[in-house]
C-alpha cells in the first residue's frame, strides 16, 4: 500500500523542464545598473555626442532589449571642429538598442548653439539610423527672432532643417 502512494506522488511531481525554464525565468530583472553616467560616442576619433546621466539601467532579456534613464539625461552635441554645437536635456528617456531608436520625454529641451535655435516638447525621438528627430506632440520653437507653435515637428539630427507638422502661431520676438 505504502509504494502505491509513493509511486502516485512521484509521478505528479514530474514537471517538464521547459515548463519549469518558463515559470522561473526572469526577463524583466537589469542586466546593470549604472549611476553617474558619462560617457563619449566617437567616430573615427571625432567626438559627436557625450551624454550624462543620473542613473542608466539596461534591460538586454526584453522582448525589446533597451536602455532606461529613468532620472532623464543631458546630451552635448559636437561639430567638426568638436566643438559644443547643441543639447539635449529631459526627465525621462529610454534607448532601443537594436532599433537605435531614442525616446525623450518630460521637459524635453534642444539647444542648437549654431544657429541660437530652441525647441521645447514633452516628447520626441531620435531615430539614430534614419538620422532624424520628431514628435507628434505640443512643440514650441525659439527662433532669433520669434516662437513658433505648433502641433508635431520633424528635423534632421542636427536640428538644421525642422518644419512644424501643424503650425497654430507665432509671436515676433524683435522688430526688424
Amino acid at each position: 500500500m505504502s509504494i502505491l502512494v509513493f509511486s502516485t506522488v512521484f509521478t505528479a511531481c514530474k514537471n517538464d523542464i521547459d515548463t519549469i525554464n518558463k515559470i522561473t525565468e526572469v526577463q524583466d530583472l537589469p542586466t546593470f545598473d549604472l549611476t553617474g553616467l558619462e560617457t563619449v560616442y566617437s567616430d573615427s576619433g571625432i567626438i559627436k555626442l557625450k551624454i550624462y546621466a543620473p542613473k542608466l539601467v539596461r534591460y538586454e532579456k526584453r522582448e525589446i532589449p533597451c536602455d532606461i534613464y529613468e532620472k532623464g539625461l543631458f546630451v552635448e552635441f559636437y561639430n567638426r571642429s568638436m566643438l559644443v554645437s547643441g543639447t539635449l536635456r529631459c526627465n525621462y528617456a529610454k534607448y532601443s538598442i537594436k532599433e537605435e531608436l531614442w525616446e525623450a520625454k518630460s521637459n524635453v529641451e534642444i539647444n542648437n548653439s549654431d544657429n541660437n535655435e530652441k525647441i521645447n516638447t514633452e516628447q520626441l525621438f531620435w531615430d539614430m539610423k534614419a538620422e532624424r528627430i520628431y514628435s507628434d506632440k505640443f512643440v514650441r520653437i525659439t527662433t532669433e527672432d520669434e516662437i513658433l507653435y505648433g502641433e508635431g515637428f520633424e528635423s534632421n539630427q542636427e536640428f538644421t532643417n525642422w518644419k512644424i507638422i501643424k503650425p497654430t502661431g507665432s509671436i515676433k520676438i524683435k522688430d526688424e
